[in-house]
C-alpha cells in the first residue's frame, strides 16, 4: 500500500500509521525478488506460452496437465492463481445432454 500511494501521501506518515519502520520499507523496495517470486515469474511465462499455443482455449486444469507433462512441479491452485492474476481464462466447452428415446423411462423412476 505504501508503494501504491507514495506519490499521494508522505512515506513517513504512511509508515507510522501502518506501524512499519521507514528503513524497513526502503530496504524492502531495494531487495531482490525471492525464490518463490522468481519461480512464479518463470511459471507464468510458461503458462502464457501454453495458453497461446492452445489458442486461448485451455483453462487452468489443462494448463496444469501440460505443465506436469513438461516436468514442472506446481499445484493446480497455483496455476489457477497465476492465470487469474494475469487475466488468462479458458473457454468452457458446450455440455451436451444425453439423448434418450421418447419411450424410454428414466432410470431413477421405479414402476410399481
Amino acid at each position: 500500500m505504501i508503494e501504491r500511494c507514495r506519490y499521494a501521501f508522505p512515506i513517513s506518515t504512511m509508515c507510522r500509521l501502518l506501524k512499519v519502520s521507514p528503513s524497513g520499507y526502503y530496504d524492502w523496495r531495494q531487495r531482490e525478488p525471492g525464490a518463490r517470486q522468481r519461480d512464479n515469474t518463470r511459471l507464468l511465462r510458461k503458462i502464457r506460452h501454453l495458453h497461446q499455443e492452445s489458442d486461448c482455449i485451455h483453462g487452468s486444469p489443462r494448463i496444469w496437465d501440460d505443465l506436469r507433462f513438461d516436468g514442472e512441479t506446481c499445484s493446480l491452485n497455483r496455476a489457477a492463481r497465476l492465470m487469474k492474476r494475469d487475466n488468462l481464462r479458458g473457454i468452457p466447452s458446450l455440455r451436451r445432454w444425453k439423448k434418450r428415446k421418447s419411450q424410454q423411462r428414466p432410470d431413477h423412476i421405479l414402476t410399481i
